[in-house]
């Protein structure tokens, strides 16, 4: 395969260095001087110009009798000023990022009880950072990491996702919400699929994890009502259409409803913190994990 040259550029090209050696020289008014700027030998300054003015393709300095910028040299050096500028800015804008003095974080939830104690924490120990927040479930979030549409997200899994950062915060059980008009201290698994059932939509990792369930002990639960959200589950089940699952770290405070234990084996999952792999380097996401862990640590003991 061939590469088509652009008209009029020389071999090699113009790099930013090449450009910093030729504003240093200007600004130093020598090639000893600009060496010192640069941290480099005089010889690499001078190698480094001609180079810059064969890829040029004309002179930028007369060397004798003294150093002085030929027609060509005046309006580079109005250039290099101008896009050395902007890369300053740009790495200076580079820098606040990765000290979190400005920039943004997209993160994802399906447990809101506990990702915003860790949002919180991050926006306290940030508070130039921008965060953005998506409510989903465990599937609809697994699909905005790897389309890149949030950076992180705080969901429960059963265990980790392959080809995911996925760091554990906290070990959960599934519990039952039945009314508190119909209270009892305890609900076996065949009850519960007798439902009648309030159950949240597919791509929810509490209905996953109350199938799987269902499905190891040749069980099939009657679901009596889908639901998009825990609020509208906590709703069917305070007006009486079923009983509804829901994670023992998320039990819903309300005086209408009670929350009891499932008999059997614990029906278990853990919240953790998903991101892609090559996203941990990210600044934000690594800080907002290591701080969730932290804010985990403190809530468990």
């Amino acid at each position: 395969m061939t590469v088509e040259s652009r008209p009029g550029r020389r071999e090699g090209g113009i790099s930013l260095n090449a450009l910093r050696c030729f504003a240093a020289v200007v600004e130093g008014g020598s090639i000893s001087r600009a060496a010192e700027i640069m941290g480099v030998s005089q010889p690499t300054i001078s190698v480094t110009l001609t180079g810059l003015e064969r890829a040029c393709g004309s002179l930028l300095l007369h060397r004798r009798p003294r150093l002085a910028l030929t027609d060509a040299g005046q309006d580079l050096l109005a250039r290099a000023r101008l896009v050395l500028g902007r890369m300053d800015e740009l790495e200076e804008t580079m820098r606040q990022s990765r000290d979190m003095r400005r920039g943004s974080i997209a993160i994802g939830l399906s447990t809101p009880a506990h990702a915003m104690p860790c949002i919180a924490t991050l926006m306290t120990a940030h508070p130039e950072l921008r965060v953005r927040t998506r409510l989903g479930n465990t599937n609809g979030l697994l699909e905005a990491l790897a389309a890149c549409e949030i950076e992180v997200a705080i969901m429960t899994l059963t265990k980790p996702v392959e080809g995911m950062a996925c760091t554990l915060l906290v070990e959960q059980r599934l519990i039952a919400c039945v009314p508190a008009s119909a209270p009892r201290a305890s609900i076996s698994l065949q009850e519960l699929a007798e439902g009648p059932l309030v159950l949240r939509e597919q791509g929810s990792m509490t209905r996953a994890m109350m199938e799987a369930a269902f499905g190891a002990h040749g069980l099939s639960g009657r679901i009596a009502l889908e639901v998009g959200s825990r609020e509208a589950a906590r709703e069917a089940v305070a007006a009486g259409i079923g009983i509804s699952v829901v994670l023992d770290g998320e039990a819903w405070h309300d005086q209408r409803l009670l929350a009891v234990p499932i008999l059997g084996a614990p029906i278990t999952g853990g919240v953790y913190a998903v991101a892609l792999p090559e996203s941990l380097d990210l600044p934000a996401v690594r800080a907002f994990i290591d701080l969730g862990q932290e804010a985990a640590r403190r809530a468990a003991g």
